[in-house]
């Protein structure tokens, strides 16, 4: 019998908007509404919203507010009190490294559809969330937005001194309020910076040993046995095909490689490649396949030349990528963007 799935996300953390939304004309009402969520289900400690609920939450948030900073302003509503029982394990832990720890090793229980690794070298603090699940641009955006607001917020209290100066990277392009992340200062926030979808926290003065204020050895020792119960409930990866799919599609000036994508989820290449064939997928093929996918789109779209498209792409020369495109499609990216210029 298949272990149950958790919620991809928890409808308490929808139910922390209904003051925002409110404030700028909308109610939480209407998005759920629009989402075709049942009001009386949020009651249930266990609801949350399905992936087709996830990625329609960024369009109908955009639609209904007319802002485009949703993600951003929902990783503001989070506290350390928002995520349940791990919340509790955190808020009592005795120092910040162990809230970190404790929180990388139940992130799950938060959301399935990232994962958080923590590395810790003397002061050197780097925190990753990287994607688990796979799921809509924009989905990706709105959760990265949230993921680097909240988890700044949440540890910028815990600090001996909060206005210590760090660095979050952001994958992603600056979004269209990008002003906004001044408001997350000290921390300087960097876009576009790394190929693959992720978050990178950079601290080198944080004070990782200085004692919480709510700490409780006790506390923290029966809220964890609670979060290792509940997370020996849930299953596995659900498609490994289309997580992969999803991260080679982001991809941006280059071609991940198996081994890479394996490291992001901490299993071995071999590990991947063996649930990917359970799936009927094989990596080569579908590496194949998405680059050449993007290939076709970006040469149909018209406003990249060749040579930047290749790059893009990951190639490290245009004769490389014109190749492989003509191996794939039986004409060069050049006659194939003619051809169709011409139709």
């Amino acid at each position: 019998m298949k272990a149950p799935a958790p919620p991809l996300l928890p409808a308490r953390y929808l139910l922390l908007m209904g003051d925002y939304l409110k404030s700028v004309g909308t109610s939480l009402d209407e998005l759920l509404h629009a989402l075709r969520v049942d009001p009386d289900q949020l009651a249930g400690t266990d609801f949350g919203l399905t992936t087709k609920q996830i990625d329609c939450l960024p369009a109908e948030a955009l639609r209904l507010t007319g802002h485009s900073d949703f993600g951003f302003e929902w990783g503001c509503h989070l506290k350390l009190n928002s995520h349940d029982i791990l919340g509790y394990a955190m808020l009592s832990c005795t120092t910040l490294d162990q809230l970190l720890r404790l929180c990388s090793r139940y992130y799950r229980l938060l959301t399935p559809m990232f994962r958080m690794s923590y590395q810790r070298t003397g002061n050197h603090v780097e925190i990753v969330f990287r994607p688990a699940m796979p799921m809509a641009t924009d989905t990706l955006t709105m959760m990265q937005e949230a993921i680097a607001a909240s988890a700044h917020l949440q540890c910028k209290p815990l600090l001996q001194n909060p206005s210590s100066v760090y660095d979050i990277y952001m994958s992603m392009a600056a979004p269209p309020h990008a002003a906004r992340y001044r408001e997350l200062a000290p921390a300087r926030v960097h876009f576009g910076t790394s190929p693959l979808p992720e978050i990178r926290m950079v601290a080198d003065t944080w004070s990782l040993d200085a004692a919480l204020p709510m700490a409780d050895r006790h506390a923290v020792r029966m809220a964890e046995e609670r979060c290792r119960a509940l997370l020996q409930r849930y299953s596995e990866q659900e498609s490994w095909t289309e997580w992969a799919t999803m991260m080679l599609n982001e991809a941006e000036d280059s071609q991940p490689t198996l081994e890479e994508l394996a490291g992001l989820l901490s299993i071995s290449a071999r590990t991947l490649d063996r649930y990917l064939k359970k799936e009927g997928s094989s990596f080569r093929d579908l590496a194949i396949e998405v680059r050449n996918r993007r290939a076709r789109q970006l040469l149909l779209d018209g406003k990249l030349p060749v040579s930047q498209i290749a790059y893009r792409l990951g190639f490290t020369d245009v004769a490389n990528f014109s190749r492989a495109f003509r191996r794939a499609n039986g004409v060069s990216p050049t006659d194939f963007r003619g051809s169709i210029s011409k139709g």
